[in-house]
């Protein structure tokens, strides 16, 4: 099992749609993926097509608690078969303050192996307890920048969190492994700006980028990834080809 954490402290910065496309892209290649949104907005739980009046049987907030097992609480995504989900919830925001949090989903997971070969964690748009449980729990973090200024600002923010908080105690060695670099258009000076300062920064961390497009909305309303809503898309291609480099440290395990 590889655990993925999607995370930056910046809302609007694509770790949403980021992170449905890697459940999805893990899915389509025949991998079983347990998708878990731990934003109290559940908009993660929107984009695999999962409505409100859906009857699930527990949510993300019941498993980091203990009040129910993955099991019982993963509802398996209208849109995306292969996918299961732990709803967001705002119930999530009521347990963000228990200490225990910080490692239920690092304790937990593991043993998911033989129901689940991949996990997709998004995090909320902050480092709060929520999100420093994920980083703890995974063995990917991947952070999904949009082209912007105030976005790649919080990724020094976001090392110095990992290395104090969780590589020290909570993840021994624990890393930023990848950056994403989305809403990206080539025409634009801040955009190539922000790329270049990104690779001068992260040497052989960042991946290809990724277009902006009206098609990541239109998804969104549908329930669905871009990948999955408009296949073939540039913008489907083109994290197609960022996620590749994710995946691709792990497809030796995947076959061992």
């Amino acid at each position: 099992m590889t655990i993925y954490a999607i995370a930056l402290s910046k809302g609007g910065s694509t770790k949403t749609t980021t992170a449905a496309e890697l459940a999805a892209t893990l899915a389509a290649a025949g991998r079983r993926v347990l998708a878990i949104d731990l934003d109290e907005q559940g908009n993660l739980t929107t984009r695999l097509g999962v409505t409100e009046d859906a009857e699930v049987s527990g949510v993300a907030a019941d498993v980091l608690i203990g009040d129910a097992t993955a099991e019982e609480a993963a509802f398996p995504s209208p849109t995306v078969p292969g996918v299961d989900i732990l709803c967001g919830t705002f119930d999530l925001e009521e347990i963000s303050t228990k200490p225990e949090i910080m490692t239920a989903l690092r304790d937990y997971l593991p043993s998911l192996a033989t129901v689940w070969d991949d996990v997709v964690i998004d995090t909320p748009p902050a480092l709060g307890t929520l999100t420093l449980g994920a980083l703890a729990a995974a063995d990917v973090i991947v952070s999904s920048v949009s082209c912007e200024t105030e976005s790649y600002e919080q990724l020094p923010r976001l090392e110095e969190v990992i290395q104090n908080r969780i590589a020290k105690r909570l993840r021994p060695g624990q890393a930023l492994h990848w950056i994403i670099p989305t809403k990206h258009d080539g025409r634009r000076l801040l955009d190539r700006e922000v790329v270049q300062t990104l690779h001068e920064l992260y040497p052989g961390r960042v991946t290809s980028t990724v277009r902006e497009a009206v098609a990541v909305k239109d998804s969104y309303t549908a329930g669905m990834p871009v990948g999955v809503y408009y296949p073939g898309s540039p913008i489907a291609e083109d994290y197609k080809a960022a996620l590749a480099s994710v995946v691709a440290g792990r497809v030796n395990n995947w076959t061992n």
